[in-house]
């Protein structure tokens, strides 16, 4: 990797050269392109001859399975930029605890998922996980199914031996490792890699490991690589993907609750509860996006609702509403004191509680394109590393969420070079569920926990070119291991591509 980096460097160098001829340019371009395809062939060349030689160890750890294969299927639904064909997610997150190995999950599944995108130019991608049960034993499965070309009956037995290529019209480029790479890594992981295909239908791959395997022979981490997300609701992982927007109703009045419900049914989807302390509870395990609570209730009033939920950082960013039938200044002071975004007296409308909803959330919207903007380099606007006290003329963010965002971007930015970086280890880190460290990310920025991580990456990037850096090194200083999907990501994010950069902040 070493010299093909120190070939990378300077062909980089020569493409920002303004004095470079064009048939030369031309020429450099293709010597970088074919470089960055002999060094991603290197990567795989090396993890696979890890596994063939045993090199490779089995590390298990005993975990929720279910978030890791979750974690890798939304990083694709968010990474696809064809329209025409949609990535579905069915994960059972019921499943148990069972021992594995995170590293062989996420490169297999990247394999497959890989290939699904790149024979799929129309239709759909599925990436279920469930268990099965054969001859008495259970198994977990893992599949990825697609209604691609297809592969003929003529190649199928040979598609995982190395170095195989299948012929036809659409083949692509490709070195043939990769799925002999996914079949070595199954067995290192004793489980068995199988596939069905039909021409014009598309093909199914089948990961399927032993459930209650505990790798005697392989190493044990002392603690899981991947923490589990917290089963707070049996429907957690698919709510993840869930773009709906979700509205908790507290209310003790069956009638105005019913009616509240039914009023905002039609935007979202509508959680109740009838006292404080159940309505808390759901605050925690959904992450709602609006909170809308009477103030006078048994067990735990709305004021100590709103209390709570804005001094917890999993739930300090949902705005809430109290409403009340005292219209006194002192009531109202009391709520705004708890950290109350807004207050309503009965009796109220439908129109006029939709109007303060939407206002509320149109205005979480600024403040999320507010830190937005603060992570994009050269632009102004919210900077985790400094104190929104000091700032003026911005949406307001509390101390908490504040505090949250910085030490979300410090782990990012503490860890860029690490090529596992992604929600399930910050979940870890910062030691939430992975639906509530997602709906806390979504509600406060606008964006995924790994877009969001993308663009810290991409600041930085941003930084190292400002400062004189090529883009190879910028690209891998900042976690890239693709030095194309860095330029595709740059330009996306700052409308030209890092050469162009160069060129610009060099004048």
């Amino acid at each position: 990797r070493t010299p093909l980096t120190l070939i990378l460097g300077p062909l980089e160098d020569l493409d920002s050269d303004d004095k470079l001829p064009p048939p030369y340019r031309k020429k450099i371009k293709t010597i970088h392109s074919s470089a960055l395809q002999l060094l991603n062939l290197i990567n795989q060349i090396l993890e696979f001859r890890k596994a063939e030689t045993h090199n490779r160890r089995l590390t298990v750890s005993k975990g929720q399975i279910a978030s890791v294969v979750a974690e890798i299927g939304l990083r694709y639904k968010e990474l696809n930029h064809n329209e025409r064909v949609s990535i579905n997610l069915d994960i059972d997150n019921s499943l148990p605890e069972i021992y594995f190995d995170s590293d062989v999950i996420h490169t297999v599944l990247n394999n497959l998922l890989s290939n699904a995108i790149k024979y799929t130019p129309e239709g759909s991608i599925e990436l279920r996980l469930r268990s099965v049960k054969i001859s008495n034993e259970d198994f977990v499965e893992i599949e990825v199914a697609d209604t691609g070309y297809g592969i003929d009956e003529n190649s199928l037995p040979h598609i995982f031996d190395r170095y195989y290529q299948a012929e036809g019209m659409h083949q692509a480029s490709g070195t043939g490792i990769g799925l002999a790479l996914v079949r070595s890594l199954s067995n290192l992981h004793e489980g068995t890699i199988t596939a069905t295909s039909e021409v014009g239908k598309g093909t199914v791959f089948t990961l399927r490991l032993r459930m209650f395997n505990t790798y005697p022979n392989a190493l044990h981490k002392d603690s899981p690589a991947r923490r589990p997300a917290s089963v707070a609701d049996e429907n957690e992982i698919k709510e993840i993907s869930d773009r709906q927007l979700v509205a908790l109703v507290v209310e003790d009045n069956d009638d105005i609750r019913e009616y509240i419900e039914s009023s905002l049914q039609s935007k979202f989807k509508v959680l109740t509860a009838t006292n404080g302390e159940d309505g808390l509870n759901l605050a925690k395990s959904h992450i709602p996006d609006v909170i809308i609570s009477d103030i006078m209730m048994p067990m735990m009033d709305g004021t100590e609702l709103c209390k709570s939920v804005k001094d917890d950082v999993r739930t300090s960013h949902i705005p809430v509403i109290l409403l009340t039938a005292k219209d006194s200044i002192q009531d109202k002071e009391t709520g705004y004191e708890a950290g109350a975004d807004s207050y309503i007296t009965k009796p109220f409308s439908a129109k006029l509680l939709a109007s303060r909803i939407q206002n509320i959330l149109d205005s979480r919207k600024s403040l999320a394109a507010f830190i937005s903007s603060g992570l994009s380099g050269g632009h102004s606007g919210y900077n985790p590393a400094t104190t929104g006290a000091d700032e003026v003329h911005h949406p307001k963010i509390s101390k908490l969420d504040e505090c949250f965002i910085q030490k979300f971007t410090r782990i990012v930015e503490d860890n860029l070079t690490m090529e596992e970086l992604d929600m399930t280890y910050i979940q870890d880190a910062l030691g939430m569920s992975h639906s509530t460290l997602y709906r806390k990310i979504k509600g406060l920025t606008g964006m995924s926990g790994n877009e969001f991580i993308r663009k810290i990456r991409l600041k930085k990037g941003y930084e190292l070119l400002e400062e004189g850096h090529n883009v190879s090194e910028a690209a891998y200083s900042c976690g890239f291991n693709d030095v194309g999907h860095f330029r595709n990501c740059f330009k996306n994010e700052y409308g030209m591509s890092p050469s162009q950069f160069i060129k610009q902040n060099n004048g």
